[in-house]
């Protein structure tokens, strides 16, 4: 066995009682950190279950509507009402939220070049 070069580091009293809460405060948050992790393995896997019943379930309810639609007889809907639900479909929420997003974003480019001037 070769000799080893031991160190010795004399500490004054409050910096030893320092450091000694010191580690014991860190071995107290690895501990709150270790059960953290617990609780949430322990969630995780209950979200996991009640995913994988939920799409057991999801695909279920699919089945059941595709045998609905095989059984059930096709029902006619004359042309006109047919048109109106064409012409029925809003299409302007969209834009008018996009109008406001381009007007904001102009506002503010506006308020930047003032400021940078």
């Amino acid at each position: 066995m070769k000799e080893e070069n031991l160190i010795n580091v004399k500490l004054e009293y409050g910096e030893a009682l320092q450091s000694k809460k010191d580690i014991l405060s860190s071995e107290m948050n690895l501990l709150r950190i270790a059960k953290a992790l617990k609780n949430y393995h322990i969630l995780r896997t209950k979200e996991l279950k009640s995913k994988s019943k939920l799409h057991r379930r999801l695909k279920e309810i699919i089945t059941n509507i595709g045998k609905m639609q095989t059984t059930l007889p096709k029902l006619k809907i004359p042309k006109i009402l047919q048109k109106n639900k064409e012409i029925a479909e809003p299409v302007v929420k969209e834009k008018k939220y996009d109008d406001y997003l381009e007007s904001e974003l102009q506002e503010i480019q506006k308020k930047l070049k003032s400021i940078g001037k």
